[in-house]
Protein backbone atom coordinates (compact mmCIF):
# COMPACT_ATOMS: atom_id res chain seq x y z
CA UNK A 1 0.00 0.00 0.00
CA UNK A 2 1.44 3.42 -0.97
CA UNK A 3 2.86 5.46 1.90
CA UNK A 4 0.95 8.63 1.01
CA UNK A 5 2.08 10.47 4.13
CA UNK A 6 5.76 9.91 3.26
CA UNK A 7 5.15 10.96 -0.35
CA UNK A 8 3.43 14.15 0.83
CA UNK A 9 6.33 15.00 3.18
CA UNK A 10 8.93 14.37 0.46
CA UNK A 11 6.94 16.40 -2.06
CA UNK A 12 6.80 19.26 0.44
CA UNK A 13 10.59 19.09 0.95
CA UNK A 14 11.25 19.02 -2.80
CA UNK A 15 8.93 21.96 -3.45
CA UNK A 16 10.45 23.94 -0.58
CA UNK A 17 13.97 23.55 -2.00
CA UNK A 18 14.12 22.85 -5.77
CA UNK A 19 17.90 22.35 -5.46
CA UNK A 20 17.62 19.56 -2.86
CA UNK A 21 18.87 16.59 -4.87
CA UNK A 22 18.17 14.06 -2.12
CA UNK A 23 14.57 15.23 -1.64
CA UNK A 24 13.83 14.88 -5.36
CA UNK A 25 15.56 11.50 -5.50
CA UNK A 26 13.68 10.17 -2.47
CA UNK A 27 10.38 11.49 -3.84
CA UNK A 28 10.99 9.81 -7.20
CA UNK A 29 11.85 6.52 -5.50
CA UNK A 30 8.79 6.72 -3.21
CA UNK A 31 6.50 7.39 -6.17
CA UNK A 32 8.01 4.42 -8.01
CA UNK A 33 7.45 2.21 -4.96
CA UNK A 34 3.83 3.37 -4.97
CA UNK A 35 3.48 2.41 -8.64
CA UNK A 36 3.12 6.07 -9.69
CA UNK A 37 5.73 5.87 -12.44
CA UNK A 38 4.39 8.76 -14.49
CA UNK A 39 4.67 11.10 -11.49
CA UNK A 40 8.13 9.79 -10.58
CA UNK A 41 9.67 10.83 -13.90
CA UNK A 42 9.88 14.61 -13.33
CA UNK A 43 11.47 14.12 -9.88
CA UNK A 44 14.18 11.86 -11.30
CA UNK A 45 14.77 14.21 -14.24
CA UNK A 46 15.23 17.01 -11.70
CA UNK A 47 17.88 14.92 -9.88
CA UNK A 48 19.82 14.50 -13.13
CA UNK A 49 19.50 18.22 -13.88
CA UNK A 50 21.01 18.93 -10.44
CA UNK A 51 23.68 16.22 -10.66
CA UNK A 52 24.38 14.79 -14.11
CA UNK A 53 26.68 12.16 -12.55
CA UNK A 54 24.04 10.45 -10.36
CA UNK A 55 24.07 7.04 -12.04
CA UNK A 56 21.32 5.60 -9.82
CA UNK A 57 18.95 8.36 -10.95
CA UNK A 58 19.57 7.36 -14.58
CA UNK A 59 18.77 3.75 -13.68
CA UNK A 60 15.48 4.68 -11.98
CA UNK A 61 14.48 7.14 -14.72
CA UNK A 62 15.13 4.43 -17.31
CA UNK A 63 12.88 2.06 -15.36
CA UNK A 64 10.16 4.73 -15.22
CA UNK A 65 10.40 5.45 -18.96
CA UNK A 66 10.23 1.73 -19.72
CA UNK A 67 7.20 1.29 -17.44
CA UNK A 68 5.37 4.22 -19.06
CA UNK A 69 5.93 2.90 -22.59
CA UNK A 70 8.72 5.28 -23.67
CA UNK A 71 11.20 2.60 -24.74
CA UNK A 72 13.33 4.86 -26.97
CA UNK A 73 13.75 7.44 -24.22
CA UNK A 74 14.54 4.67 -21.73
CA UNK A 75 17.28 3.36 -24.03
CA UNK A 76 18.73 6.87 -24.34
CA UNK A 77 18.68 7.41 -20.55
CA UNK A 78 20.10 3.98 -19.73
CA UNK A 79 22.85 4.23 -22.35
CA UNK A 80 24.03 7.55 -20.91
CA UNK A 81 23.68 6.27 -17.35
CA UNK A 82 25.63 3.11 -18.14
CA UNK A 83 28.56 5.18 -19.43
CA UNK A 84 28.47 7.45 -16.38
CA UNK A 85 28.30 4.48 -14.00
CA UNK A 86 31.29 2.91 -15.77
CA UNK A 87 33.35 6.10 -15.48
CA UNK A 88 32.52 6.42 -11.77
CA UNK A 89 32.90 2.72 -10.96
CA UNK A 90 29.24 2.43 -9.83
CA UNK A 91 29.01 -1.30 -10.53
CA UNK A 92 25.52 -2.05 -9.19
CA UNK A 93 23.66 0.65 -11.19
CA UNK A 94 25.82 -0.21 -14.21
CA UNK A 95 24.83 -3.89 -13.99
CA UNK A 96 21.14 -3.01 -13.50
CA UNK A 97 21.18 -0.65 -16.48
CA UNK A 98 22.88 -3.28 -18.63
CA UNK A 99 20.10 -5.75 -17.77
CA UNK A 100 17.42 -3.12 -18.51
CA UNK A 101 18.99 -2.38 -21.90
CA UNK A 102 19.01 -6.11 -22.69
CA UNK A 103 15.34 -6.36 -21.70
CA UNK A 104 14.64 -3.58 -24.22
CA UNK A 105 16.65 -5.45 -26.91
CA UNK A 106 19.13 -2.57 -26.94
CA UNK A 107 22.92 -2.93 -27.15
CA UNK A 108 25.04 -2.43 -24.05
CA UNK A 109 27.44 0.47 -24.77
CA UNK A 110 31.00 -0.37 -25.73
CA UNK A 111 33.04 1.58 -23.25
CA UNK A 112 35.86 3.80 -24.53
CA UNK A 113 35.80 1.94 -27.83
CA UNK A 114 37.57 3.71 -30.67
CA UNK A 115 35.04 4.67 -33.32
CA UNK A 116 35.29 4.59 -37.08
CA UNK A 117 35.39 7.96 -38.78
CA UNK A 118 31.98 8.63 -40.35
CA UNK A 119 31.58 10.69 -43.51
CA UNK A 120 31.77 14.38 -42.76
CA UNK A 121 34.00 13.98 -39.73
CA UNK A 122 37.52 15.24 -39.32
CA UNK A 123 40.35 13.18 -37.83
CA UNK A 124 40.73 13.12 -34.08
CA UNK A 125 42.83 15.91 -32.64
CA UNK A 126 45.35 15.61 -29.86
CA UNK A 127 43.65 16.33 -26.55
CA UNK A 128 40.10 15.92 -27.89
CA UNK A 129 37.85 13.54 -25.99
CA UNK A 130 34.13 13.23 -26.72
CA UNK A 131 32.18 13.96 -23.54
CA UNK A 132 29.57 11.30 -24.39
CA UNK A 133 31.68 8.28 -25.41
CA UNK A 134 35.11 9.38 -24.14
CA UNK A 135 36.54 8.50 -27.57
CA UNK A 136 39.21 10.52 -29.40
CA UNK A 137 36.97 11.57 -32.27
CA UNK A 138 36.65 12.27 -35.11
CA UNK A 139 35.31 15.72 -34.38
CA UNK A 140 32.44 17.30 -36.30
CA UNK A 141 33.58 19.14 -39.43
CA UNK A 142 31.46 22.18 -38.49
CA UNK A 143 29.04 23.27 -35.79
CA UNK A 144 25.59 21.69 -36.26
CA UNK A 145 23.75 25.00 -35.73
CA UNK A 146 24.43 28.60 -34.68
CA UNK A 147 24.79 29.84 -31.12
CA UNK A 148 26.67 28.85 -27.97
CA UNK A 149 25.12 25.36 -27.82
CA UNK A 150 26.21 24.65 -31.40
CA UNK A 151 29.73 25.79 -30.52
CA UNK A 152 29.76 23.60 -27.42
CA UNK A 153 28.69 20.54 -29.42
CA UNK A 154 31.38 21.22 -32.03
CA UNK A 155 34.02 21.49 -29.29
CA UNK A 156 33.01 18.51 -27.15
CA UNK A 157 30.98 15.93 -29.14
CA UNK A 158 32.37 13.52 -31.75
CA UNK A 159 30.80 13.07 -35.19
CA UNK A 160 29.51 9.57 -34.45
CA UNK A 161 27.70 10.59 -31.23
CA UNK A 162 26.14 13.54 -33.06
CA UNK A 163 24.96 11.18 -35.81
CA UNK A 164 23.40 8.93 -33.14
CA UNK A 165 21.60 11.94 -31.64
CA UNK A 166 20.17 12.99 -35.03
CA UNK A 167 18.49 9.57 -35.25
CA UNK A 168 17.35 9.70 -31.62
CA UNK A 169 16.15 13.29 -31.99
CA UNK A 170 13.75 12.24 -34.74
CA UNK A 171 12.34 9.58 -32.41
CA UNK A 172 11.97 12.13 -29.60
CA UNK A 173 9.98 14.48 -31.90
CA UNK A 174 7.76 11.66 -33.15
CA UNK A 175 7.24 9.88 -29.84
CA UNK A 176 6.49 13.02 -27.84
CA UNK A 177 4.67 14.65 -30.80
CA UNK A 178 6.63 17.85 -30.40
CA UNK A 179 5.46 20.77 -32.57
CA UNK A 180 8.89 22.26 -33.24
CA UNK A 181 7.44 25.71 -34.08
CA UNK A 182 6.50 25.96 -30.36
CA UNK A 183 9.32 27.39 -28.17
CA UNK A 184 8.27 25.08 -25.30
CA UNK A 185 8.61 22.04 -27.58
CA UNK A 186 12.01 23.28 -28.77
CA UNK A 187 13.09 23.63 -25.14
CA UNK A 188 11.96 20.07 -24.40
CA UNK A 189 13.82 18.81 -27.49
CA UNK A 190 16.98 20.65 -26.42
CA UNK A 191 16.71 19.11 -22.93
CA UNK A 192 16.67 15.59 -24.41
CA UNK A 193 19.58 16.48 -26.67
CA UNK A 194 21.65 17.76 -23.74
CA UNK A 195 20.82 14.64 -21.72
CA UNK A 196 21.78 12.37 -24.63
CA UNK A 197 25.06 14.16 -25.32
CA UNK A 198 25.85 14.61 -21.58
CA UNK A 199 26.00 18.38 -21.94
CA UNK A 200 25.62 20.37 -18.72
Amino acid sequence: MPDLDRIAKLRSLAEADPSDEMAHFSLGQALMDAGQHKDAGPSLQRVIALNSQNSKAYQLLGEVQKATGHADLAIQTLTNGYRIAHRKGDLMPMKAMGELLQSLNAPIPEIAEKKEAPAGGVPGEAGFSCRRCSGPGPKLAERPFKGPLGEKILATVCAQCWKEWVGMGTKVINELRLPMFDPAAQEQYDKHMKDFLLLD
